[in-house]
């Protein structure tokens, strides 16, 4: 219970006079070094001041013993000073008052960053002594000046606060430092008897530091500017530009203090912004990966009410390997150096949260429950932005433990955990991870695949599926209709639905009808044949049984032969082959002929029914002829050169090796160019289950269109940066690629052509490498074609 004085009992006690406190000199030291412990902090509350003050500009100049806080504010008068500045805890910013007698009202919308009354007492924590001068914008009055010996507070703990002398002159102009323009009006703090040395790397952490405390996500919008003046510094600096291949603006100490580094991250990693409305209604998020917009969604703000009107706005960045790298080269720094998730009241950066090692919002305490599920501090750089009072977000007194637990705040770290952090981690983990190859690419080529869209579109209709969400755009180029052969498409078929109803898409609900229908067709085409390959398989029984006996015989022959088969998975002897092997590889030839053949009646049924098939239908129809009549001519080629376990369609062998075995002994003797094959080979083994054929058709794809780039000569070198990773690099000589195509990702879109080819070789090179995790990118050389393929273990 508090304790309380009721009128009466105070009538009881007025007979004596009235007692007062009084405060020792010593005060200064509580309120001044002990309480900002670190000159980081302290430059950041005068930094603050000037901002308060209306400037556009502060600098930062330091000249032997000497530092110089220069702002282009208001200023202050003699009033000022003797009733604000020298009022100790008083803040007129926090009354209310601030700023009612100032004619210009410059910058009318700009909130304050400060409003404790003690951040002139950041001086102290600098330095021994302050000279002060200030001119009131608009007077054209003296400029007064102000001189402070804090060390004389503490020579008596006695003596009273109010005792202490603090010396007062005036003078007609500022006194500047050299190379900094006149002052209309502002403030100069002139810190004398620094506390401690400022080096070279000190400085350059001190410009960081203000990097982050005001502009670390580009131009601010009250336009404020912070500048760094050391010369001493000045020599150092233009050496460092000259060596370092790092932004000048990171390495070097001298000029203004700037950071784009978010602006160059948008586009280069996975982004979500997340913003509370004005009239804290709804929440609105906005999620781009590489530059490409996933979806943006609006839903009701039902937990988070106090956040109305704080302009709650939260960027948060996914940093992959690639981004990390990028961060790297343009900050200087490692990013988990810079820091992570930082947190800006009315503009200015609140101390320490953000800071490396800083865990502020549980990020990394989450992650240690789980392995490879959860993001920590290190995966995510990001910003989150809030205006208000401190009756709102109140600021630790001690400047340097962040906000204090008021009921706003803890809905801000609620709403960042459930609308900002765990929205970008379900992407994250349920996309971006899912691809290993991912984390090395900055833009957009891995979104692209059939495997990706499959996951990016689950992600984003199980979000749209939440009540209370309401879809509002989202990437139909990433959330698309799979390849009819992929794994994924019958699931991905029923998401597509939910998000076309969601979004009232009635073209696109028909578009899904139709891919639906072709699927079906496809289905029924695959039945089909597997049943005549059947029927062709019971009507050979006899010619079944003498194959096993076949088989029988050979196997005490061929066991000795295992490490051999390893070392060479294609037989160059035609009388290698038994009847087992022959009948097998039939078997497969009529399968795929069956299925095309079954294409083929199906859109004749159709035709005679009056069906006319849309262009899309055609493409997807000729297609899958395509695809499967490749598999037949690489079936073919194994009936007379390999000897290979074709009865089931995917194997469990060494990839690099079957590779190197295709190219020396099989496809050679089948080009369709007579173009010369070259293979070399550093890998060892990569371990692994795959489709032979598809691999073959993988390959004689690239020598076709090599042939048709009137190449005579294309190589093939198989390396492993990694034991879990196959890197194979492709280079032929003829005219490269077309200088006309600008984005070179163009050559494996469906139908795309520069030759009289039909647009779908290297269409399925890309497929085959999607489905076996892996990927391919073309790169411009001046001797012909190149492609550089990656596949994971």
């Amino acid at each position: 219970m508090p304790l309380t004085v009721s009128a009466e009992e105070e009538e009881q006690v007025g007979g004596a006079d009235p007692l007062h406190f009084k405060i020792s000199s010593a005060l200064k030291r509580v309120i001044g070094r002990d309480l900002i412990t670190d000159e980081f902090v302290a430059i950041f509350e005068l930094v603050k001041n000037g901002f308060d003050a209306r400037a556009t500009r502060v600098d930062i100049v330091l000249v032997d013993d000497t530092l110089y806080i220069i702002d282009n504010g208001k200023g202050m008068s003699l009033q000022d000073i003797t009733d604000k500045w020298l009022f100790v805890a008083y803040s007129a910013k926090r009354d209310g008052t601030e700023d009612l007698d100032y004619r210009d009202r410059i910058g009318e919308g700009r909130s304050f960053a400060g409003s404790k009354g003690v951040g002139r007492f950041s001086c102290d924590r600098l330095g021994q002594i302050l000279r002060m001068q200030t001119r009131r914008g608009g007077s054209g009055d003296d400029v007064e000046v102000v001189i402070v010996n804090w060390d004389r507070f503490e020579q008596n703990a006695k003596e009273e606060f109010a005792a202490v002398p603090v010396e007062h002159d005036t003078t007609t102009e500022f006194e500047l430092p050299d190379d900094i323009d006149d002052l209309g009006s502002g403030t100069v703090l002139e810190i004398k008897g620094l506390r401690e040395g400022w080096d070279r790397e000190k400085l350059l952490k001190l410009r960081a530091a203000l990097a982050k405390l005001i502009n670390p996500f580009g131009n601010t919008s009250d336009d404020f500017q912070v500048w760094l003046h050391v010369p001493a510094e000045a020599s150092e600096d233009v050496r460092e530009m000259g060596r370092s291949g790092l932004e000048p603006s990171q390495n070097v100490v001298n000029g203004p203090v700037e950071n784009f580094i978010f602006d160059t991250l948008k586009g280069k990693t996975t982004h979500l912004e997340v913003v509370v409305s004005d009239d804290g209604a709804y929440v609105y998020s906005t999620l781009t990966d590489r530059g490409e917009l996933v979806y943006q969604i609006r839903e009701p703000n039902e937990d988070y009410h106090l956040l109305k009107g704080t302009g709650f706005h939260c960027n948060l960045f996914y940093l992959n390997r690639s981004a990390k790298m990028t961060f790297k080269r343009r900050m200087g720094v490692n990013s988990v150096q810079f820091g992570s998730i930082f947190l800006f009241k009315n503009g200015f950066r609140i101390f320490p949260i953000g800071e490396e090692g800083v865990d502020t919002f549980g990020i990394d305490r989450r992650k240690a429950q789980g392995y490879n599920r959860f993001l920590g501090t290190r995966d995510v750089i990001g910003r989150i932005d809030v205006s208000g009072s401190d009756e709102v977000f109140r600021e630790s007194t001690s400047r340097d433990q962040g906000l204090i637990q008021t009921p706003a705040y803890e809905q801000l770290e609620g709403c960042f955990d459930e609308k900002c952090f765990r929205r970008l981690e379900r992407y994250v983990v349920g996309v971006n991870w899912k691809d290993a190859l991912d984390l090395d690419v900055d833009d957009a080529s891995r979104l692209r695949g059939d495997s990706a869209s499959a996951r990016i579109t689950a992600i984003v209709a199980q979000l749209a599926g939440t009540e209370g969400v309401e879809l509002l755009a989202y990437n139909r180029d990433l959330v698309r209709i799979l390849n009819e052969r992929s794994e994924a498409f019958s699931d991905t078929l029923s998401s597509l639905r939910v998000l076309a109803g969601k979004s009232g898409h009635e073209e696109f609900l028909e578009e899904i009808d139709a891919a639906a229908a072709r699927f079906a067709d496809l289905q029924r085409a695959e039945i089909a044949a597997r049943e005549a390959a059947d029927r062709e398989r019971t009507a050979r029984k006899e010619a079944e049984r003498a194959a096993a006996e076949a088989a029988a015989r050979a196997e005490q022959a061929t066991k000795g032969l295992d490490e051999e088969r390893k070392r060479n998975l294609f037989l160059t002897s035609l009388g290698s082959l038994d009847r087992d092997v022959v009948e097998i590889l039939h078997h497969q030839i009529i399968i795929h002929a069956a299925a095309i053949n079954e294409i083929v009646n199906t859109q004749f049924d159709r035709l005679r029914d009056g069906v006319v098939p849309s262009r899309e239908d055609l493409i997807s129809t000729f297609e899958n002829i395509s695809f499967q009549n490749r598999k037949v001519l690489s079936t073919a080629r194994f009936a007379t050169k390999a000897n290979f376990r074709l009865d089931s369609e995917a194997i469990e062998e060494d990839l690099a090796g079957y590779i190197v075995d295709y190219i020396h002994e099989v496809a050679p003797m089948f080009s369709e160019t007579g173009i010369r094959m070259l293979v070399s080979s550093e890998a060892k083994e990569l371990h692994r289950r795959f489709k032979p054929i598809e691999v073959s058709i993988l390959i004689d794809n690239l020598v076709n269109n090599a042939g048709r780039a009137d190449a005579s000569q294309i190589s093939f070198h198989l390396d492993q940066p990694t034991p879990h990773e196959l890197r194979i690099v492709v280079q032929d000589d003829g005219c490269g690629f077309d200088r006309s195509i600008a984005e070179l990702g163009r050559l494996f879109e469906k139908g795309f052509t520069t030759s009289t080819g039909s647009g779908l070789g290297l269409y399925h090179v890309a497929q085959i490498l999607d489905d076996l995790g892996g990927a391919i990118t073309p790169e411009r050389s001046d001797q012909g074609g190149r492609f550089v393929i990656r596949i994971r273990g």
